[in-house]
């Protein structure tokens, strides 16, 4: 059996890290992209351009269309071989990420991620989701290494609307019940070559999910008050760097191919977040591998706490039909999902049932209170 483990060469976090960053960057060179969207350079990215450029770094702004596509990673990455471009930075959320991820990669670059947000783990993976330029999702992409470098600015992530800290805890939680699914079944991980975990990749996912129930209140309280605390910082490195490399180094299962298997719907269900829908799809992997009543309690709890989807009507499905449900359960186990890492034969009518019992059983102990 070969284990594979792997991470950013460096992850950075501390609060007004921005005006700091350029002594971390300047080892790849003495000019580079910066890719933002208007949103994100109106709020926080023409400051930080200042800060690079009085470092004596030569910065190209790139604008981001808003879509991690091939025809916007062709764009960019002819603009950087025009440049010379020494490394590209990604300033924004999820899709910027991995569209540099992609850059750099074509480029042959460093890569430096710079989130604004604290909502998925994208800043430390090795892959990009990639969509078509109308949104369609396309596929994943895989690369050789991981970002060269995550600065993740405390007090940017904490001016955020709450609620995006809440989708990447809902994220997060996800992270150790896949990790440990993978373990009992000695399945393979997300790195290449069908490897299987190490015990640092499992110790991390393990130490995410620590944090979340440890410190989630009060982080929230504070991203709420858009301050920093230490709680905030606990959750905010639990959001990026170990749900990132603890889920990617440890492997997914039911959860996030639930996720992909809403794809198989249209409708109210996609208005919601990634971290929603996988919320719901925590609890089905729970179900799906015969979880105690007890254990299925603590990360109910956890997640309607924090208004998070528990049952089918908060995904939008109250109204959904058995057909329906099955459509998405078709779609959940389709080759390749990670759902076949559950480490026993999952076939669509077992999703199925564990989608009817979570709605069913999360409705019953909920309404007890």
């Amino acid at each position: 059996m070969i284990t594979a483990f792997a991470s950013p060469a460096t992850y950075v976090q501390g609060d007004r890290l921005l005006p700091q960053a350029a002594r971390y960057i300047a080892p790849f060179g003495d000019h580079g992209l910066i890719i933002a969207d208007d949103i994100v350079w109106e709020l926080v990215g023409g400051q930080f351009y200042q800060y690079l450029t009085a470092a004596g770094l030569k910065i190209e702004h790139v604008h981001f269309n808003g879509e991690s596509s091939p025809e916007e990673i062709v764009r960019i990455g002819a603009i950087g071989q025009a440049q010379d471009a020494k490394f590209v930075i990604a300033l924004g959320g999820g899709k910027t990420n991995d569209t540099t991820k992609a850059v750099g990669d074509q480029l042959g670059i460093p890569v430096v991620i710079v989130p604004t947000l604290a909502s998925n783990d994208s800043p430390c993976t090795r892959l990009s989701v990639l969509y078509s330029a109308n949104g369609e999702f396309l596929k994943y992409q895989f690369y050789d290494k991981n970002p060269d470098l995550v600065l993740v600015d405390s007090t940017v992530i904490a001016g955020a609307p709450v609620r995006f800290l809440v989708d990447g805890i809902a994220d997060a939680l996800s992270t150790n019940v896949e990790a440990q699914t993978v373990a009992r079944a000695r399945a393979t991980t997300l790195l290449p070559l069908q490897t299987h975990q190490t015990a640092a990749g499992l110790a991390l996912a393990e130490k995410c999910e620590a944090l979340l129930f440890a410190y989630t209140r009060q982080a929230v309280s504070a991203a709420a008050n858009h301050v920093v605390t230490p709680a905030l910082g606990h959750i905010i490195e639990a959001n990026i760097l170990l749900s990132g490399v603890g889920a990617e180094s440890s492997g997914l299962a039911a959860a996030h191919s639930f996720q992909n298997g809403l794809t198989a719907l249209s409708g109210d269900v996609h208005r919601l977040s990634h971290g929603q829908k996988v919320s719901f799809g925590t609890l089905v992997n729970l179900v799906l591998e015969g979880a105690s009543d007890e254990r299925f309690q603590r990360y109910l709890d956890f997640e309607s706490d924090l208004g998070l989807p528990t049952t089918l009507a908060d995904l939008h499905l109250d109204e959904a039909t058995d057909d329906d449900l099955m459509k998405v359960a078709k779609l959940t186990v389709q080759p390749g999902e990670t759902i076949h890492n559950m480490g026993f034969a999952v076939t669509a009518k077992d999703v199925f049932d564990a989608i009817k019992a979570t709605d069913e059983l999360s409705r019953q102990l909920q309404r007890q209170f």
